[in-house]
């Protein structure tokens, strides 16, 4: 990519953000919040023998309550190598996620410590893992319980922060296998 085809992006990253005014933290917007993020997932335990490291993507909207408590919901999806014993070889699968959350957040200045609890329904878009046990034929959807925490950085334009955040996931029909999501994010808050 030329170095010329990253000035229109940059040009408007930096109009959205820019805020001239001082940046407080009684004058961070809540209320209505979307957040889009970007990152790896990975199962643990024997499930993770069967599955590659892979990519993930997910999208999050809900309702800041107080500044300190948030609800919503997010969908979420991640596409994984299966590794099982072949044949098949080389075969990938996705695993699609949707759940509702809550969120307890803790401010300081400009950075927000949180925790959050999700609880929700996962899916698996293939039968490769059937071979080796992990999901059983015509019964690849499970319910999804999980928690994690993270660090969200507001920066100067009081509607955006950026954050780091890391989850467990347990899915209990999938052999009661886990998950870790680790992410980097981008939140607008209204």
């Amino acid at each position: 990519m030329r170095p010329s085809a990253l000035v229109l992006p940059v040009l408007a990253a930096a109009v959205l953000l820019h805020d001239p005014r001082p940046a407080r933290a009684d004058e961070y917007s809540h209320g209505f919040y979307a957040e889009l993020g970007l990152g790896a997932h990975t199962f643990l335990g024997q499930t993770g023998q069967y599955a590659a490291v892979g990519p993930s993507f997910g999208i999050r909207s809900g309702y800041d309550l107080f500044s300190w408590l948030s609800l919503g919901a997010y969908l979420a999806g991640s596409t994984h190598e299966a590794t099982v014993p072949p044949p098949p070889d080389r075969e990938y699968f996705q695993l699609y996620t949707g759940a509702a959350e809550g969120r307890i957040t803790v401010r300081v200045r400009r950075l927000a410590l949180f925790a959050e609890g999700t609880l929700g329904a996962a899916a698996v878009s293939t039968n490769v893992l059937d071979r080796v046990a992990v999901t059983e034929p015509d019964s690849h959807l499970t319910m999804v319980f999980g928690g994690g925490g993270g660090l969200d950085y507001h920066i100067q334009n009081r509607h955006f922060s950026i954050g780091l955040a890391c989850d467990y996931a347990l899915y209990p029909s999938f052999d009661a296998s886990s998950a870790l999501n680790v992410r980097l994010y981008l939140r607008y808050a209204k």
